[in-house]
Order: structure tokens, then C-alpha cells, then sequence
């Protein structure tokens, strides 16, 4: 009796042990994630605080007085015909490009993700339309529009399909429906980064079982490939969803909410009352209901993607994502010797789920309807066009605005409109890297600036980068390795919520404070905002790949005589640099291409990043300006585009471990 007694006190004893090291562990992450989380506060949670308050308030825009009038800026927005109109916009542009660019990427990341010659190629030229700063995007697909110079005009009257040109712009339906094209040229391969990622972790063995039961490829897709992908699926309908209602930069620089009211959409109507029209408060209340709608459709798809018993499994750990391979196949495999260990891992929901689909797949007739023969011949021909078709959508507009950068201006301004170009030139690049040196008056002051601009941008992005790396990687190995603590799991989602909040929601705050603070038109009150944006995402970058790094690492430092931080400085930061390299690079070209902060909190060219100035060619352009703004473009790209090609297998290595395994 006594011995009993004497086990279960000890035994009672080593439980408060490893409770109170359990609670030591939470304490200790919370503190790693704790310079995280008050950044986040500073420049989210407190903006979004005062843009509450703000659109609460009438605000005299000469006396700065401010009036409280409740939610009357609220009840007198949601009947507005206008506001009603431009939610119904922003619903169709988010419905038609959100669902595009899902197809498209489907597709091309099903291309990408078969073997071919060049396919690691085509896998970084495919990156460049994303890599590309939205401003440019819309710069070059603007003018390729153009109803007088424009390329498709030159194309079509030189082809001789049409006999005079087309204002495709002028019309307004027509009008937004390119602009929602050229986003979902733009954004698709975002898209397919992230598709690929997880069609690369997809175990080849469920598809052999589904080939031997008789399965078609139609059949595996459905049944397979996409229940697999559906946390993927998750992640980019709530990214494509969000970032097409917060869209700006394209129609900033391709229609500005013209013609008319044709393509107001809600992210223009919240940023004209505020900005053009001085109605803070009514431009606060606009962009607040555009903050609740985004987070109200992230509740919404994490619902249905993930029923309720399934998120608090997954919230409490309990949830691996790697799943098992079908039809038994799992049992050999992790059966084998040395397949423990992250093997063992391999067990999960959704191979759960993969291996239901399996056992309903019924017998199919293997007969083809052709030969093999002639199926290898038409699946060689398909592929073949698949990837002609993503090489030309990809690279062309690239190539064309390169082509335009190296025309001389009047060349440009050619009537009729052409595709053929005329004589080649370097002084567009020299009017804007060299404009002392240029003669003959045909440099504008725009031109002279690009320089410069580039140096800004350069100095706002290699800052945000080393800034988020450091927070995010120490916040992301906090949080994934505390999954358990209902503490850290709270912050966590709370960091999410933050990253659906639109940028535009934070401006009208951000720029407010920063001018009392007298930081406007800084290059610190862009590393600021830019904080804003990209910190939720690296952490869940770093996050889902300290995930896949096992635990033993710091544990056997720890054994060796090193503390924790020693740990996670000596052992885990230098295994987890492929991660840091992915997040780096996801945090340079988010902050280099960047347009709606900077556009508001800047007003002269010492703080004025790249985007701002092409942005500013079209406000003063004249006919000589057209060169310099094309080159200025390329210069523009040039950076982003470089590092999006030669890290592209860093991205999707990130991509994967951020979005499956995080």
C-alpha cells in the first residue's frame, strides 16, 4: 500500500515537473515572439485603432477639428448608389480573377510539374510577370491598349484584321474586364508557385495505386491530386481574394476609375474620397468595411475548406499535413527500415481523406481510344503547345516593353499604330541614368529622378529584408515549436488576421500619425509601413519550415552545454538558410515593387522609391517622355526579375514548407 502510495506521489511529482518546464518552454517562445508581436501592434493594430476612431468623426479639414457623429459615416456610405456600385465591381473583379487565375495557375503549375526539356527555365520565366512591380505592369499593358499608339492596334492593323484603331479603353465594361485580365497576368503565377510546391510534395506512389486500380488521369486529378492541394487551395483563395478586393496599382495607371465610374472599384473609391475629394472620415469608413469584408471571407474559407473538429485538431498539433500513400502502399513504406522519424510523420487528414477517394474508385476499362503509339505522339504534340503557350503569355509583354525602351521616342508615337519598330537607341537609358550628360532638352524632370529612385528603393527593401528575417525567422521558430500553448496559438492566428488586413485600410492612419510624427516623405516611414505588410507572411514563411526541421537538433545542443538562444543560433538558423533565403527573397520583392505606401507617404524624390516616379511619367507625359519611361520601367524590373530567376527553386522550397507544412 505504501509502495503505491510512494509511485503515484512521485509519479504526481514528475507530472508538476514537466507541467512547470512545459509552461517555462510557452514563456520563453512568447518572449522570442514578443519584438514580433509589438511591431504588428505598431503598425497594425494601432493604425487600424485610429481608423476606427477616424471614421467615427467628421474631421474640418482647415481647423483640424474633430466632430463625433457615431456611425452616421457608416449609415450614410451603405445606401450610397456609388458605394453600392463599386462593391458590386469589387465582387465581379475578385469573382473573375480569383477564378481565372486559379484555373490558369492549375494549369500551367500542372505543366511546370511534368518533365520536359527547359522545364527549370520555363519554371523562372513563368515568376516574371509576378516579379514584376504592379505599376509596371500596368504601365506596359496600358499602352499596349493605347487607342492610338498602342501594340494591339499595330498588330491588328498590320495584319489587316482591323482598318482603323480601337479605343479599348474608352469603353467601360471592356475596360474592366482587361484590367482584370492584365491582374491575373500579373498574380497567376503566384498561383502556380504555390500549386507546384504542392504538387512536388505529392507522393508519386498514390497515383501509381490509382494507375493500377485502373484509374484515369481525369479520374486521379479529382479523386487524388486535388484533396491533396485543398491547405494549398486555402492559402490561395484567401491570398487571390484579399490582394484582388485591395488592387490599386493597375487601376491607378491603366483608367483611374475611368471611364466615368466604369472601373471604381472599392480600394479607388476609399482612396479618391480620402485623398482627392479631403474626406478622411468617409474614406476610413469605406476602407473599414472593405477590412471587415476581407476578414469575414478568410472566416468564411477556412470554414469551409476546414470543418471545425479538423481546425482544432490542427490548432492543438494534432493535424499532420503529410499525408500517407494510398491503397496500403503507406504500410510499406513507412514500414521499412530508417522510414521512421519524419517518416512516421506521414499520417494525416488528408491521406485519410486521399485513401477514402481511392477505395471508391471504381474499375475502369484500360482499352485507349488510340493506339499507345499515337497517345504518345498527341500527348508529346499537347505538351508541347501547353508549354509554347505559357512561354509566350510569360515572356512576350517582358520582351515588348525591353523592345520599347530601345525606340526612339517619335518612333513610338507613330500613326498609323505599328508592331514594327523602328531604329534602335541607347539615349533612353542615358536620359535616366545620365541626364547631366544629355543634350538637346528632350530629358524631362521626371526622367532625371529615376536614378535616384532606384537607390530608394534599394535602401527601403534590403532594410524591410534584414528587418522581417530577423523578427520572422526567431517569431516563426518560436511559434513552431510551442504548436500546443493555447498562448502562442492565439498570437499566431492574430498575426494572420493581421496579414488580411487591406493596405489600404492603413494608409489614411499611416499617413495622419506619420505627419504629426513629421515623418512623411521618409524612408522610415516606409520601413514602417512596409513592416505592416510583410511580417505576418514571413513569419508563417519561417514557421512552416522549422516545422520540417526535427526538434532533436536544438535538443542535443542543449544536451552539449549550449542555452537555447545558443541553440537556435549555432544549430538551427544555419540549417533552416534555404528558408531564410525564401522568405529574403519573398520580403525584397514585396517591399521593392510596393506602390500605394509609397505614392501616399511621399511627396519629393529623396524618399520616392521607383514605382512612384514611372507612376509620375503619366501624369506630366509628353510625347518625348515615353522612352525614358519605358527604360525606366526595365530598370525597374531588372532587379526583381534577376532574383526571381536565380532563386526560383529557393521560392517554391519556401513555398512549400510555408503554406503545407505552416
Amino acid at each position: 500500500m505504501n509502495l503505491e502510495l510512494g509511485e503515484e506521489r512521485a509519479g504526481a511529482e514528475l507530472g508538476t515537473v514537466a507541467s512547470l518546464r512545459h509552461e517555462r518552454h510557452d514563456w520563453f517562445a512568447f518572449l522570442l515572439s514578443l519584438p514580433a508581436l509589438l511591431v504588428v501592434f505598431l503598425v497594425i493594430g494601432l493604425p487600424l485603432i485610429y481608423s476606427l476612431l477616424l471614421s467615427l468623426h467628421r474631421i474640418n479639414v482647415l481647423t483640424k477639428l474633430w466632430i463625433f457623429v457615431g456611425l452616421r459615416n457608416y449609415l450614410e456610405i451603405l445606401p450610397d448608389p456609388d458605394f453600392l456600385a463599386a462593391l458590386g465591381r469589387t465582387a465581379i473583379f475578385a469573382a473573375v480573377t480569383v477564378a481565372v487565375g486559379f484555373v490558369l495557375g492549375m494549369g500551367m503549375a500542372l505543366v511546370l510539374n511534368m518533365s520536359f526539356p527547359g522545364r527549370d527555365l520555363l519554371r523562372s520565366i513563368v515568376l516574371i510577370p509576378w516579379a514584376m512591380a504592379p505599376v509596371t505592369v500596368g504601365v506596359l499593358w496600358g499602352w499596349i491598349f493605347d487607342g492610338s499608339y498602342g501594340a494591339l492596334n499595330g498588330l491588328l492593323l498590320d495584319t489587316g484584321l482591323i482598318h482603323k484603331p480601337i479605343h479599348w479603353l474608352g469603353d467601360g465594361t471592356v475596360a474592366f474586364y482587361l484590367v482584370s485580365l492584365v491582374y491575373v497576368w500579373n498574380q497567376a503565377p503566384l498561383a502556380a508557385l504555390l500549386i507546384l510546391a504542392g504538387l512536388q510534395s505529392l507522393p508519386e506512389n498514390l497515383h501509381k495505386a490509382a494507375r493500377i486500380d485502373g484509374a484515369g488521369a481525369v479520374r486521379r486529378f479529382f479523386s487524388i491530386t486535388l484533396p491533396w492541394l485543398r491547405p494549398m487551395l486555402l492559402l490561395i483563395l484567401i491570398l487571390t481574394t484579399i490582394n484582388s478586393i485591395m488592387t490599386f496599382d493597375l487601376f491607378w495607371t491603366m483608367t483611374k476609375g475611368g471611364p466615368g465610374s466604369a472601373t471604381t472599384v472599392f480600394s479607388w473609391m476609399g482612396y479618391s474620397t480620402a485623398f482627392l475629394y479631403l474626406r478622411f472620415a468617409e474614406g476610413a469608413a469605406i476602407l473599414y468595411v472593405l477590412t471587415i469584408l476581407c476578414l469575414l471571407l478568410a472566416c468564411l474559407y477556412l470554414k469551409l475548406f476546414f470543418p471545425a473538429a479538423e481546425r482544432q485538431r490542427a490548432g492543438a498539433g494534432r493535424v499532420d499535413l503529410t499525408p500517407p500513400d494510398a491503397g496500403g502502399l503507406a504500410s510499406s513504406v513507412v514500414g521499412r527500415p530508417g522510414a521512421q522519424g519524419r517518416g512516421s510523420q506521414v499520417l494525416g487528414s488528408r491521406g485519410a481523406a486521399v485513401r477514402a477517394r481511392l477505395m471508391r474508385l471504381p474499375s475502369l476499362d484500360r482499352r485507349p481510344l488510340l493506339p499507345p503509339r499515337l497517345n504518345r505522339i498527341f500527348g508529346r504534340i499537347a505538351l508541347g503547345a501547353a508549354v509554347a503557350a505559357i512561354l509566350i503569355w510569360s515572356a512576350a509583354p517582358f520582351l515588348w516593353v525591353i523592345i520599347m525602351s530601345l525606340e526612339k521616342s517619335a518612333d513610338l508615337v507613330r500613326t498609323p499604330a505599328t508592331v514594327i519598330p523602328g531604329s534602335f537607341t541607347l539615349e533612353n537609358y542615358r536620359f535616366v541614368l545620365i541626364p547631366q550628360g544629355v543634350s538637346g532638352g528632350q530629358s524631362s524632370v521626371q526622367a532625371t529622378r529615376v536614378a535616384f529612385s532606384i537607390l530608394n528603393s534599394l535602401i527601403v527593401a534590403v532594410c524591410v529584408t534584414a528587418i522581417n528575417l530577423t523578427l520572422g525567422s526567431i517569431a516563426g521558430y518560436a511559434y513552431s515549436r510551442t504548436a500546443r500553448s493555447r498562448l502562442m496559438r492565439g498570437t499566431l492566428w492574430a498575426l494572420m488576421l493581421t496579414r488580411m488586413t487591406p493596405s489600404l485600410a492603413l494608409i489614411l492612419p499611416f499617413f495622419l500619425v506619420f505627419k504629426s510624427l513629421d515623418l512623411i516623405d521618409t524612408r522610415t516611414a516606409l520601413v514602417i509601413a512596409y513592416c505592416s505588410l510583410i511580417l505576418p507572411l514571413a513569419i508563417w514563411m519561417m514557421k512552416g519550415y522549422f516545422d520540417g526541421l526535427p526538434p532533436n537538433l536544438e535538443k542535443a545542443a542543449l544536451v552539449d552545454g549550449c542555452s537555447r538562444l545558443q541553440s537556435i543560433w549555432k544549430i538551427v538558423l544555419p540549417v533552416a538558410r534555404p528558408g531564410l533565403v525564401a522568405a529574403g527573397i519573398f520580403c525584397f520583392l514585396v517591399s521593392w515593387n510596393e506602390f500605394i505606401f509609397a505614392l501616399v507617404l511621399t511627396g519629393t524624390p529623396s524618399a520616392q522609391t521607383i514605382p512612384v516616379i514611372i507612376s509620375g511619367f503619366l501624369a506630366q507625359l509628353r510625347f518625348y517622355d515615353y522612352g525614358p519611361m519605358f527604360a525606366a520601367s526595365v530598370l525597374a524590373v531588372v532587379p526583381p526579375v534577376v532574383i526571381a530567376l536565380a532563386f526560383q527553386r529557393y521560392l517554391v522550397r519556401g513555398m512549400l514548407s510555408g503554406s503545407i507544412k505552416g
